[in-house]
């Protein structure tokens, strides 16, 4: 998904959306899926009550001890 949207995102989206994802590709910045959906498995599993209603991104302070190389 990521290739089509830099390859021909640019014709039908925002220029700045579209170089959102150009330039975190071209400074290496893309994570594999697994790290991030390690993380949602984790909290959905055992979240602590500290987080309920919070909008946490998976790679944040919060969330470090639900990553894989926590466990």
């Amino acid at each position: 998904m990521q290739v089509l949207i830099r390859s021909s995102g640019a014709a039908s989206m925002d220029e700045e959306d579209h170089q959102v994802f150009v330039r975190t590709y071209a400074e290496g910045k893309l994570i594999k899926p697994e790290d991030c959906g390690h993380v949602i498995a984790a909290l959905s599993l055992r979240a602590s009550k500290h987080l309920s209603g919070q909008f946490v991104s998976w790679d944040s302070d919060d969330c470090k001890a639900y990553r894989e190389d926590q466990v």
